[in-house]
């Protein structure tokens, strides 16, 4: 019987991202999925901000956003004529907007990740059983041309979609609703589209419901999705003439489909586990959650999720932080969920409702989709994901502090330009990432701090160097005043400003971006170690 240390089942998006997190830390990994390789079939096909972030940290960035297409804007139109634009608006990121990519991308950039890292995802695998107990987990896998194999592992990581054998096998209920109505949806060559801009998504209101035209995918193909009236049988598979004729009638006669990739009907599910873990298993990405297409949260929810559960069990495998640690992610990521799904409720519903609707109710309806800057960023950022909050998380400490502005604990760490590490100019995000967290000593605004307390200081968090780095930020060349320790020039302030550090302060940073603790107090790191329950040593 073999033995790993953890076994991710599901090889998309969100078990290459759990796998690959894993497995860069060293952790003995295994991932396992039932198809025979990467779909092919556009089904998600935006990246977010917050996501690619994720990936630039990762060095993904350049690879996954080849051939992409930010999405600047929505463009609405009533029976095929135009009503009018609203453009989103760019976020405080290296990538202020999403970007249109094809999921098999995605994938595909995730896998070759992975696989640097030693691991293959063996394809054709199905799990089938599932056995816990106080030391780890025995599993059941079917192999397609081998039979069946008996496993071990001490953690089980289920990233198997909204179908999840492993949610059923462990008896995690799935709560939830179905939309009333179905929908057709399909990635298909759409000729006749020039007028369109190929940077903004298109929405078509008609009488018989409502048609979305995403954000044109590169290689100039689209993916389309439409309502369907309540009573459409959705049995078998639609055909192209079937989606000619919706896109004609509702959109505008002169847009052609050609060359299908997939065409399916679809039926929109809002559901959500009670709990995401059950002993030594988790659950992530549709797993745990499904909800409205509409928006494209779905890959990039699951996306991190994986990457706010992988450094945690990573410390955990390794000895580093006691299972206590695991507790932080269903209390950080199924709000998240709860929220997602919510929202995204609130807007297919809302978009549903104009075939029904009165005149005037549809001119109220459609009114209200055209809102102030305030209100449009706010929702940039949202969708983005780059607002969330873990100030109610066990891994945050929060307390009273000097410090006017920059980010709180709990909230994303932003990003800083202009930087200067080893000489090399870089940027916060950039820095290569790694399994601890950071720890910035600021020197203040006024680049007048003493240098002995901040090196000192430095020098005292070394105490917990299994968890953290320090980096000392500076206002420019300092010489080699601060002897070990890393230093980041500042010498435009930028990384200064973000974090409102106008005097001496210390932020410490997750391993996944977001700030667990700061202070105007330099030496005071030990208190959130304490609140860890983590000893120095």
């Amino acid at each position: 019987m073999t033995t790993d240390t953890v076994l991710v089942v599901g090889g998309r998006t969100t078990g290459l991202m759990m796998a690959s997190e894993l497995a860069r830390r060293g952790v003995p990994t295994r991932c396992i999925d039932k198809s025979p390789g990467i779909d092919p079939h556009v089904r998600a096909n935006l990246l977010h901000s917050r996501t690619l972030e994720i990936f630039q940290g990762l060095g993904l960035d350049e690879h996954a956003t080849r051939g992409s297409v930010p999405e600047e804007g929505l463009v609405f139109y009533r029976n095929g004529e135009l009503i009018g634009e609203s453009p989103h608006m760019p976020i405080d990121s290296p990538f202020p907007f999403g970007l249109s990519q094809s999921q098999a991308h995605t994938e595909a950039t995730l896998e070759a990740h992975l696989n640097g890292f030693g691991v293959e995802v063996e394809r054709s695998v199905s799990l089938t059983g599932i056995a816990q107990d106080a030391d780890g987990v025995t599993v059941t896998l079917q192999h397609e041309e081998t039979g069946e194999e008996q496993a071990r592992c001490q953690w089980l990581v289920a990233c198997d979609g909204a179908h999840s054998a492993v949610r059923h096998l462990i008896g995690s209920a799935f709560p939830g609703e179905a939309d009333e109505l179905p929908y057709i949806l399909g990635d298909v060559l759409v000729a006749g589209d020039d007028h369109l801009e190929p940077n903004k998504g298109h929405v078509f209101f008609h009488d018989r419901g409502e048609l979305y035209m995403f954000t044109r995918l590169p290689g100039n193909r689209h993916f389309i999705v439409a309502s369907l009236d309540a009573a459409t049988s959705t049995e078998g598979t639609p055909s192209l003439e079937e989606f000619q004729s919706i896109v004609a009638e509702r959109g505008q006669s002169s847009l052609r489909l050609s060359d299908p990739q997939w065409l399916g009907y679809f039926r929109i599910n809002y559901r959500l586990v009670p709990h995401y873990r059950r002993g030594r298993v988790f659950l992530a990405g549709d797993a745990a959650h499904v909800h409205s297409l509409l928006a494209g949260q779905g890959m990039n929810t699951g996306i991190q999720d994986a990457h706010n559960l992988g450094w945690k069990l990573a410390q955990v495998a390794r000895g580093r932080a006691g299972a206590d640690i695991l507790e932080s992610y269903e209390a950080e990521r199924r709000k998240v969920a709860e929220n997602v799904v919510e929202t995204t409720r609130q807007i297919t519903n809302t978009m549903e409702l104009y075939a029904s609707l009165t005149q005037d109710e549809r001119d109220k309806l459609i009114a209200n989709l055209f809102t102030p800057e305030p209100a449009r960023l706010d929702a940039a950022r949202s969708l983005q994901e780059v607002d969330l909050d873990y100030g109610a998380s066990p891994l945050t400490l929060s307390q009273k502090d000097s410090i006017e502005g920059g980010p709180a604990p709990g909230t994303r760490a932003p990003d800083a330009k202009d930087l200067v590490a080893d000489g090399r100019p870089t940027t916060l995000f950039k820095l290569p990432a790694d399994d601890q967290y950071r720890l910035f000593f600021f020197c203040g605004e006024r680049g007048d701090a003493p240098a002995a307390e901040i090196s000192d200081a430095a020098d005292a968090s070394s105490r917990f160097a299994s968890w953290l780095k320090p980096y000392i930020v500076t206002k420019g060349e300092t010489g080699n005043v601060f002897g070990k320790h890393a230093v980041l020039s500042d010498e435009q302030g930028n990384m200064h400003r973000a974090y409102a550090a106008k005097g001496p302060c210390i932020y410490l940073i997750r391993p996944d971006g977001y700030v667990a603790y700061r202070s105007s107090e330099l030496a005071s790191v030990d208190r959130y170690f304490e609140h860890l329950g983590v000893a120095a040593g």
